[in-house]
């Protein structure tokens, strides 16, 4: 079979002496079928001539177009792999899948492409398809896959991870990667909280490999986990004796210092890391948020201060020092830090921050001048900071105001669902013919938002008596969205209202087991007694009321139990 290196070196020499066979145009050709394998077509030669061109003048695309053209026709590996290289330097993700399936076409013994086909697929969250491809990719002992795979974990379902685990325990590995076999084992049953199987695991892969960095440190995180901080901290000082400067590993160690309460010397460990790393500003971070984990405020407070001063343009650290002083309960303080975040993933939530530590009805001038000046410097975020104010306005009784401010930005937004639903939350209560109008409209221009129609349906059981239409809706809802508990309550609640109990009672039950809450609770008594279940709703109720006796749903709870 014709390698690209093979061609590329004929295609030097057709440059040098002439093409034998015939001249081309810069037109395409013409043949669109594939070629035996074998053969050494001259529009291969060309198109190759035109891609490695291309390439040096750094027209990459076009490079990339006919090196998968020419992968489609002559099934070459060593064309496809030219491709998957090129379309890795592009970051383009379709063709670079593409390429990678043309390459395991042309060469199905070899690892690599196999490994970069379930990687791509992890990375997209594709895992049942990637499945096959990881376990090809093990077999041809390609131990890459396991390492996308570990860094994936948090986007995978139970289902997936039992999958792969299953996968792994029963797939023989080459030997020398049997202990990164193990070790990702260990790595998925941490994720499921099945902590003496990771052990377990984990401690085989020791006796494969005793000094296996990767092992010991997941052996440290497995057992602090369990909460053995001692024996985390022992499993841990064996990396850092071979591995002082590793950051993830010293990360690790102040964590465990500060659970053993061992204060002190996490406080030392981090002052000698800032003096070895001064321009370290990423482990800066990571140390002063730390320290705010375990509540040193002042050595927190220290270490943004610091950052900021080495680098005045990012405000992000003003983002803790917020937290510190509202921890500290400094809210004027507090409100200054917030609101000086300019830049950075939590500037949003810095300024709901700011106008939520506005505690008092008296404060609204003063939310709505920070509101207009907030609006004025980022005129792009206008509608969340209305929706922060609207939000703040009826929590503190100004009802009728927070809707006049969302009828004003409807007018300039009159398709804008998130002010769409909240005015139809906020008018609920007080006019629901206007609210359902609002519920309708984001339908129209949602129809499959879980959200909305959860909403509607609840609220229909709740002013109507249209129980079927609302079973519609939120049975729409509960297919979209199936773990949701509050749509698992609207279920219960509305089978209830159509005296269903027992289908009621189940759904309510799941919701309560996935939301403790004092309404989803008074639903469920509610079902339970109007299924003879008594005891069983006299029991749910001691419960709420101990950890919630003043709640309003826990009173209406009562108030039904006594009619009964």
């Amino acid at each position: 079979m014709i390698t690209v290196r093979t061609t590329i070196i004929l295609v030097c020499f057709i440059g040098l002496f002439g093409c034998a066979t015939q001249s081309h145009s810069s037109s395409e050709a013409t043949f669109t079928g594939k070629y035996n394998n074998g053969d050494l077509h001259p529009q291969t030669l060309y198109d190759i001539l035109l891609a490695e061109l291309s390439g040096n003048a750094e027209n990459y695309q076009y490079s990339l177009d006919k090196y998968l053209k020419q992968s489609e026709l002559t099934q070459d590996a060593g064309i496809a792999k030219r491709a998957v290289r090129i379309a890795q330097h592009l970051r383009d993700t379709k063709a670079l899948t593409k390429a990678v399936k043309l390459w395991i076409v042309a060469a199905p013994d070899e690892p690599e492409p196999y490994q970069l086909l379930a990687n791509i697929l992890i990375t997209q969250s594709k895992f049942s398809e990637a499945l096959p491809h990881f376990n090809k990719a093990l077999d041809l002992g390609q131990n890459k896959v396991l390492l996308m795979l570990s860094a994936q974990l948090k986007k995978m379902s139970k289902a997936d991870i039992n999958a792969y685990i299953d996968l792994l325990n029963d797939i023989k590995v080459k030997k020398d990667i049997e202990s990164d076999k193990l070790v990702t084992l260990a790595i998925l049953y941490a994720q499921l909280q099945e902590y003496p199987q990771a052990i377990e695991k984990l401690e085989s892969a020791l006796t494969l490999t005793p000094d296996y960095p990767t092992a010991l440190y997941q052996m440290a995180e497995v057992l602090k986990s369990l909460g053995r901080y001692s024996d985390s901290l022992t499993t841990l000082d064996k990396l850092l004796i071979k591995h002082p400067n590793d950051r993830q590993f010293n990360a690790l160690q102040i964590q465990l210092l500060f659970s053993l309460h061992r204060n002190q010397q996490a406080t030392d460990k981090i002052d000698l890391l800032l003096k070895e790393k001064p321009e370290d500003s990423a482990l800066h971070n990571y140390l002063g948020l730390t320290a705010l984990d375990f509540n040193e405020l002042t050595l927190s407070m220290r270490i943004f201060k610091h950052i900021l001063k080495e680098n005045p343009a990012n405000s992000s650290p003003y983002f803790y020092l917020g937290i510190i002083a509202e921890r500290a309960d400094l809210y004027p303080d507090a409100i200054d830090n917030y609101l000086k975040v300019t830049t950075g993933k939590n500037i949003l939530q810095a300024h709901t921050r700011a106008i939520s530590l506005h505690k008092n009805g008296t404060d609204k001038p003063k939310v709505e001048k920070i509101t207009a000046q907030l609006i004025h410097d980022n005129n792009s975020a206008k509608t969340t900071y209305l929706l922060m104010l609207a939000d703040w306005l009826k929590k503190f009784n100004f009802t009728a105001q927070a809707i006049a401010v969302l009828d004003k930005q409807i007018l300039v937004e009159p398709k804008n669902t998130d002010l769409l639903y909240a005015r139809a939350m906020y008018l609920e209560p007080l006019d629901f013919s206007a609210a359902e109008q609002d519920f309708l409209t984001v339908l129209q221009i949602t129809p499959n938002n879980p959200i909305i129609l959860n909403a509607f349906g609840y609220t229909l059981t709740v002013h109507t008596d249209r129980y079927s239409e609302a079973l519609t809706l939120i049975e729409k809802a509960l297919a979209l969205s199936p773990e949701d508990p509050a749509t698992i309550d609207s279920m219960g609640w509305v089978l209830y209202k159509l005296k269903r109990y027992e289908e009621a009672i189940t759904f309510l039950s799941k919701a309560f087991s996935l939301y403790n809450d004092p309404e989803v609770a008074s639903h469920l008594i509610e079902a339970l007694a109007s299924a003879n279940q008594i005891k069983e709703a006299n029991r749910l109720f001691l419960k709420i009321n101990s950890s919630h006796p003043d709640n309003k749903f826990v009173k209406k709870a009562r108030l039904f139990l006594e009619k009964q």
